[in-house]
């Protein structure tokens, strides 16, 4: 069974950041990557989850 991922440069279209910038989150390990048929593709989960962490918080209180 494979895992579900997607090419770096579908995951930067997804994100809305360039390549580059998705290269710089992979390099730094904010997300994860893995090799299929020779090449980098990226976790759809770390994907998901990268989204996650990036949205910006609220400071409003109830």
């Amino acid at each position: 069974m494979h895992k579900q991922g997607v090419s770096l440069a579908e995951a930067a279209r997804r994100l809305g950041v360039s390549q580059s910038d998705l290269y710089v989150a992979v390099q730094k390990g904010q997300i994860s990557t893995f090799r299929r048929d020779r090449r980098t593709v990226v976790d759809q989960a770390a994907l998901t989850q990268y989204q996650i962490r990036q949205r910006p918080t609220s400071d409003y209180r109830l």
